[in-house]
C-alpha cells in the first residue's frame, strides 16, 4: 500500500490519493467515525487513511459509502430515525448480499472472513451474527443493537435453536418455578417469556429479559489485540466465549469476567503489545471499548481486572398492575448479599488503586506515570457492560509511554503495592491525588507535602522529622543530603505558607509556573521516598510514621 512517506512532493501525493477521494473520506469520517471507515476498507495504518493511496477496491468502496450517505441525508426525517435508517443501510443484514454492507465491503478490500457455515446450531447462529453485525458496532453515534438486528434472518432462527434445556435459559426456569405470583402456571410453560429482577454480586440490579440476551452477547464481545483488516475472527470468538459464561452465570455458577477500566494519562509503547499481570492485564483501547462523552479525552489503555461474579437472588417481576402501571418490586438485600456486594466493590477499587500507584512507581521519577480512572464496568455476559462515561474531562492529546522496561518494574511493583500495610494506605492515596487527579499544580504540591508527613510525620518537629528522614534515604553523602534538606524544607514551608493563605498564587513572587515547577518536584520527591520505603522491610512494617523516620535518622 501506497503511503505518504512513499511519495514526499505532496502534490503529487494529492494527485495519487486524488481530492474526490479525499474530500469524500473526510466528509464519511466526520459523519460515521475513522473506526468504521478502516474496517470496511480493512486498513490497519494509523491516522485513517488521509496519508494513504487507496487500492481500487478501497476508492470504488469509499465512492460507494459516499453516494449512500448523500441519499441517506436528503431523505426527510428526524435524526433518530436517521440513526436508524443509517444503521440499516450499513451495517444490516442486505437480502442481494446475503450479509451487511459493511461485512460486504469489507470482505471485498481484502479483509480476513473466516468460513462460517449455518449448521443450526445455536453457536453458528452466533458466528454468523457477530460478522455480519460488527461493521454496526463500529458506526459513530449508531443506535440500539434491535435495530439491525430483528431484520436478520439468523436472529429470527436464533431462538428457535435454543432447546427449553439449554443451559442459558437456566435463571428463567428456575425463577418461574419458585414464582408464588398469580400467573405462575403460565410462566411454567414459557418460562422464557418471564422479566426477571436478578441482583449480582457486583450490586447491579436490572430487569433481564431473554430476548434481550443474544443482542448483549453480541455487543460485548472484545478483542485485546485490534486489526481492521483480521478482527472477525477474533470478534466471533469473544462472541462464543460470551455465550458460554451467560450459561455459566445462568445455571448459577461463579465466573470470572474482566472488569475493564479505562485509563487516560498512559498509553503502550510500540514495543509493548500487553502486559500481563497476576489477574491484571493492560492493554492498548481498541474501537470497541467504550469511549469518553466529551470526544476529546482519549483513553489509549484498557486495565482488565479478573473478577468473580454471580446472581446472589434471582425472581419474576411482577406483572403490571390493572392500571396497566409495572408493578415492580426491589426485593430486600440480606445482609449477607449486603456484605458481598460490599466486598466486591472494595476489593476492586483497591486492585485498581494499586494498579495504578504500583504504575506511579515504575515510571522515572521526572516522568511519572499518573493514571486517571475514565471509567470502570464489570463485562456481565447477560445484562451488558455499562459505565457512567464522565463528560467533563480535560482534552489529552498525548500520554507518558509505558516502555518495555517500564513492563518490567510494573511486574516488581505491583506485587509489593498489593501487600502495601493499611499505615501506607493514606501517604499512597495523598500521591496518587497529587499526581494525577489534581488539575491545580497548587493542591497538587499540599498533597505530595502530606504524602511526605504520612511516611515521615510525628506530632513535634515534624518539619524536621519529615525533611531529615527523606534526605537521609534518598542521599548517601553528607553534601548531598544537606543540598536536599535544604530544597525540601523550602518545598515544605511552602505548602505551609499556602494552606495558611500567606501565599498569593499568581502573585510575582510566586507564578502559575512556579507553582507547577513545585509541584511537580514535590510529586517526583514523593515517588523516590516511596520506592525506598518500599525496598526496606524495617520501613513497611513500622506501624507509626514516627518510628519510621526514627529508624533512618537513628538506625533503631
Amino acid at each position: 500500500m501506497t503511503t505518504r512517506a512513499d511519495i514526499p512532493d505532496r502534490g503529487q501525493f494529492l494527485e495519487a490519493q486524488g481530492r474526490e477521494f479525499r474530500h469524500a473520506y473526510y466528509e464519511l469520517v466526520r459523519n460515521y467515525g475513522e473506526a468504521f471507515l478502516d474496517y470496511i476498507c480493512a486498513y490497519d495504518g494509523t491516522y485513517g487513511m488521509v496519508n494513504t493511496v487507496p487500492t481500487d477496491s478501497q476508492r470504488s468502496v469509499i465512492g460507494e459509502l459516499f453516494d449512500l450517505m448523500v441519499s441517506l441525508q436528503e431523505v426527510p426525517i428526524d435524526d433518530s430515525k436517521r440513526r436508524i435508517a443509517t444503521a440499516r443501510q450499513l451495517g444490516g443484514y442486505v437480502d442481494d448480499l446475503g450479509t451487511s454492507r459493511g461485512a460486504a465491503w469489507h470482505e471485498r478490500c481484502g479483509g480476513r472472513v473466516p468460513d462460517t457455515r449455518d449448521d443450526g446450531t445455536v453457536e453458528a447462529a452466533f458466528r454468523i451474527l457477530a460478522r455480519d453485525l460488527l461493521g454496526f458496532r463500529l458506526i459513530d453515534g449508531s443506535t440500539h443493537i434491535s435495530a439491525v438486528l430483528g431484520q436478520h434472518p439468523v436472529a429470527a432462527a436464533l431462538f428457535e435453536r435454543f432447546t427449553d434445556d439449554d443451559p442459558l435459559a437456566a435463571m428463567f426456569r428456575d425463577a418461574a418455578a419458585n414464582s408464588a405470583s398469580a400467573d405462575s402456571s403460565w410462566r411454567g410453560r414459557y418460562p422464557r417469556s418471564a422479566a426477571l429482577l436478578p441482583l449480582w454480586s457486583d450490586g447491579q440490579q436490572s430487569t433481564l429479559k431473554f430476548e434481550s440476551i443474544p443482542g448483549i452477547i453480541l455487543m460485548d464481545a472484545r478483542v485485546q489485540k485490534y486489526a481492521a483488516s483480521n478482527v472477525v475472527g477474533p470478534v466471533q470468538e469473544a462472541t462464543i466465549a460470551n455465550l458460554d459464561l451467560a450459561r455459566q452465570l445462568s445455571l448459577g455458577e461463579t465466573i470470572t469476567v474482566p472488569t475493564y477500566v479505562g485509563l487516560s494519562g498512559i498509553r503502550l509503547s510500540d514495543d509493548v503489545e500487553h502486559i500481563g499481570l497476576e489477574g491484571i492485564r493492560l492493554r492498548r483501547s481498541t474501537p470497541l471499548d467504550p469511549g469518553c462523552l466529551n470526544g476529546t479525552t482519549r483513553v489509549w489503555t484498557i486495565g482488565e481486572i479478573d473478577t468473580e461474579l454471580k446472581y446472589l437472588h434471582n425472581e419474576v417481576q411482577a406483572s403490571a398492575g390493572p392500571d396497566g402501571r409495572a408493578n415492580v418490586r426491589i426485593p430486600d438485600r440480606t445482609h449477607e448479599h449486603t456484605d458481598i456486594i460490599d466486598g466486591h466493590r472494595r476489593n476492586m477499587a483497591s486492585k485498581l488503586e494499586r494498579l495504578r500507584f504500583a504504575l506511579l512507581l515504575s515510571s522515572g521519577v521526572d516522568d511519572a506515570l499518573a493514571s486517571t480512572e475514565v471509567f470502570t464496568t464489570t463485562d456481565n455476559p447477560m445484562t451488558g457492560s455499562w459505565a457512567q462515561l464522565p463528560s467533563d474531562l480535560p482534552h489529552n492529546a498525548q500520554a507518558r509511554e509505558i516502555s518495555a522496561a517500564v513492563a518490567q518494574e510494573l511486574d516488581e511493583w505491583l506485587p509489593k503495592v498489593s501487600d502495601l500495610p493499611d499505615q501506607l494506605l493514606l501517604p499512597m492515596r495523598r500521591l496518587l491525588r497529587a499526581a494525577a487527579e489534581r488539575g491545580d499544580p497548587v493542591d497538587s504540591l499540599v498533597d505530595a507535602v502530606v504524602c511526605w508527613e504520612g511516611l515521615f510525620g510525628a506530632e513535634t518537629e515534624i518539619r524536621f522529622q519529615v525533611t531529615g528522614a527523606m534526605s537521609v534515604l534518598l542521599e548517601p553523602s553528607i553534601e548531598q543530603r544537606q543540598v536536599l534538606y535544604k530544597e525540601l524544607g523550602d518545598l515544605y514551608s511552602l505548602r505551609s505558607r499556602i494552606v495558611h493563605g500567606a501565599v498569593d498564587v499568581g502573585a510575582k513572587k510566586f507564578s502559575p509556573k512556579e507553582a507547577a515547577a513545585h509541584a511537580q518536584r514535590s510529586v517526583a520527591v514523593g515517588i523516590s521516598a516511596f520506592r525506598e520505603v518500599l525496598s526496606r522491610p524495617d520501613l513497611i512494617e513500622a506501624k507509626k510514621s514516627r518510628e519510621r523516620s526514627q529508624r533512618i535518622l537513628l538506625g533503631f
